[in-house]
């Protein structure tokens, strides 16, 4: 293959992978076109799982069901392009010790193995790996290929993460009440830190009285975290006092963060503030736990700003239906009257 023919194939691809805001359908073309452009045997895309330190296939292309099904994918066991944030080749498996299951990719017919990280904006995803039935030896143009073809695929699953994550949390508003109505914030907590690839996430609403935020829901916190004690509308990142997102991006240089000792044991590196409005007025705040340092681009700000306003539109949603509850009961009392 000629360098223009491989630069045309390698803009097809890219324009493939970019077709759609789909994640199946975005992860299916990313495997896809990688595994045709690099000539490989076949190509996965795995993704970290939110709740294990472990990697999950979440696409694959000429992979049996068998190779896919062989157990959990340990990051630090297995090649470590995530661990160490750079490509790994694996020449030769049946003599690299950066194999984790050697026996299931002999059998595949696999010889070779590339991975490289993979990245959706500034967030460490997964990792993308090719695997070839012979011994492979990568140029280092090809290796900057599929590195830019890496990066690409991770801005097209940026997309994909955060629009299947408005639509998630859109769907779950909307179904109340049908669906009961802390089920549905669980959810939409659930959603934003998955998607939003965060440790964790809590909405909190401020009792003015008091000075202080309570969480009313949370996902991926512990306990202990959530009982570290009162949380101050005054000490504590300041969202509430603003009406603005607060970004902390470093919680152990922050002078802004209220439990440092409790967030360090907790492994919370960086914490996003979202305020939650109910109509007009300030009700509280939707944060975002992260284990990693973070400072967040204009699209992510976006995206969860999106996220703290559905957030609002569910508090505003059962504050409308409770009060037309009240209301129908007045109704009936009246009718009632009338009837005797």
């Amino acid at each position: 293959m000629t360098k223009q023919e491989f630069f045309q194939r390698f803009l097809l691809a890219l324009a493939d992978v970019h077709g759609s805001m789909d994640q199946k359908v975005t992860e299916e073309a990313v495997v896809r076109g990688v595994t045709n452009l690099f000539g490989a045997r076949g190509a996965s895309l795995m993704l970290f799982d939110p709740c294990e330190e472990t990697l999950l296939i979440s696409a694959s292309f000429g992979l049996s069901d068998a190779y896919r099904a062989k157990g959990a994918i340990s990051p630090k066991k297995s090649l470590g392009e995530t661990v160490h944030r750079n490509p790994v080749v694996v020449r030769d498996i049946s003599q690299d010790p950066n194999v984790q299951y050697r026996e299931a990719a002999i059998q595949e017919g696999i010889k070779s193995i590339i991975g490289v990280p993979l990245s959706a904006g500034y967030v460490l995803v997964g990792a993308l790996r090719l695997y070839f039935a012979e011994t492979k030896d990568m140029t280092p143009e090809e290796m900057d290929f599929l590195k830019a073809f890496a990066l690409q695929a991770g801005l097209a699953l940026k997309k994909s993460f955060y629009f299947a994550s408005m639509r998630s949390s859109s769907t779950e508003i909307h179904r109340v009440p049908s669906l009961n109505f802390k089920e549905a914030l669980q959810a939409l907590v659930k959603t934003a830190a998955q998607y939003g690839h965060a440790l964790g996430c809590a909405l909190l609403l401020a009792d003015r009285v008091k000075g202080t935020l309570g969480s009313v829901t949370s996902w991926g916190l512990s306990d202990t975290y959530l009982k570290k004690g009162p949380v101050s509308v005054g000490l504590s990142l300041g969202e509430i006092n603003t009406g603005q997102p607060v970004v902390i991006s470093s919680v152990a240089n922050d002078p802004r963060v209220q439990y440092k000792r409790e967030a360090a044991s907790e492994n919370v590196r960086a914490i996003i503030g979202l305020p939650v409005w109910v109509g007009d007025n300030l009700a509280g705040a939707l944060r975002l736990y992260y284990a990693f340092e973070f400072e967040p681009d204009q699209d992510d700000m976006l995206w969860m700003e999106f996220i703290s306003h559905q957030a609002g539109m569910a508090l505003e949603k059962n504050q409308l239906l409770s009060q037309l509850k009240d209301k129908q009961e007045w109704y009936k009392n009246v009718l009632s009257d009338f009837d005797r």
